[in-house]
C-alpha cells in the first residue's frame, strides 16, 4: 500500500477536487484506494455525495480510549464505498479538529498516524489517499510524516506559492529532524487560465523556485465545479474533458512514482 498526501498550508487550492479525481482515476485502472479525509471540513464525502462522518475521528482515538490494538474490523465499520468501484473513503468531520486538538495535549509524536496504518495494509488497498487540512498543525505533519509521496495543490496566487514554500519547507523540516522517508512528488497547478497574465506569471515562478517539480497544470473548469456540486468526480460527470484528461495524465505519472 502506498500513500499520498495531498496538501497546502492555505485553503482553495483545488486540493480536495484533486484528491477525489485522482482517487478515481486510480480505481478506474482497477487498483484498490482508500480516501482519507483528514480535514475537518469533511468535504471529500460530500463531494462524493456522501456524509461527513466520524469515520477518521474513532480510527485516531481508538488507542487513546481503548486498550485493545486496533484491529481491521474496527476500521472496516468506518469506512464507507463511494459510487464507484474500488473508491472507498474512511470519512471526516468536524470531530477532526478536537482530534487535533486532543493529539497535542496527549504530545502524540510525528510517527502516529504511521503507527496507525497497520490495520488498513491489511485491507489490501493499493493506495491510501490523504486529504489534509489547510491549517498547520499536528494532524498535517502527521499525515506527511506516514505519507510515501507528497503533492502541494496550489492555485496559482501570491498566497498559495507562499503555502507551497512554508510547506516544502516542513517537509524538510521533517526529513532532516524527524527522519521522514518520503518524498515530494511534485507541486499541482490548480486554476490555470492561459489567457489570465497573472497565472501565466505565477506558473512561471513556480517553475523556476522548484525545477522539474512541478505537474502540468489543471485548467480552471466549470464542469469540475458543476461535477462537485452534484457529488460526482469528473469522470463521472464527463470522463471526455479536458479536466479528465489531464487528471488522468497526474494519476499515471504518480503510479510511475510509486
Amino acid at each position: 500500500m502506498k500513500s499520498i498526501i495531498f496538501a497546502n498550508q492555505k485553503g482553495g487550492t483545488g486540493k480536495t477536487t484533486s484528491v477525489i479525481n485522482i482517487g478515481d482515476a486510480l480505481a478506474r485502472a482497477e487498483k484498490r484506494v482508500l480516501l482519507v479525509d483528514v480535514d475537518p471540513q469533511g468535504h471529500a464525502a460530500v463531494s462524493l455525495n456522501l456524509d461527513p462522518e466520524g469515520g477518521v475521528a474513532n480510527w485516531l482515538l481508538h488507542s487513546v480510549f481503548n486498550t485493545t490494538p486496533l484491529s481491521t474490523e474496527d476500521v472496516n465499520q468506518w469506512i464507507r464505498k463511494t459510487h464507484q468501484e474500488n473508491l472507498f473513503i474512511l470519512p471526516g468531520n468536524q470531530m477532526t479538529a478536537k482530534v487535533q486538538r486532543l493529539m497535542a495535549i496527549e504530545e502524540k509524536p510525528v510517527n502516529y498516524i504511521r503507527d496507525c496504518l497497520p490495520p488498513l495494509r491489511h485491507m489490501k488497498f493499493d493506495y491510501l489517499l490523504f486529504d489534509t487540512s489547510p491549517s498547520t498543525g499536528g494532524l498535517q505533519e502527521m499525515a506527511a510524516w506516514a505519507a510515501d509521496l507528497v503533492v502541494i495543490v496550489t492555485s496559482l496566487d501570491y498566497l498559495s506559492a507562499d503555502g507551497v514554500s512554508n510547506f516544502v519547507g516542513m517537509l524538510k523540516l521533517l526529513a532532516n529532524e524527524k527522519r521522514w522517508s518520503g518524498k515530494l512528488a511534485g507541486i499541482l497547478p490548480t486554476f490555470f487560465d492561459e489567457q489570465t497574465r497573472t497565472t501565466r506569471e505565477q506558473m512561471a515562478n513556480l517553475e523556476s523556485a522548484f525545477p522539474d517539480q512541478v505537474f502540468a497544470p489543471i485548467h480552471r473548469a466549470t464542469l469540475l465545479r458543476e461535477a462537485s456540486a452534484e457529488g460526482l468526480t469528473i469522470f463521472q460527470k464527463d470522463p471526455g474533458s479536458r479536466p479528465a484528461v489531464e487528471y488522468q495524465r497526474i494519476a499515471s505519472q504518480l503510479v510511475k512514482l510509486v
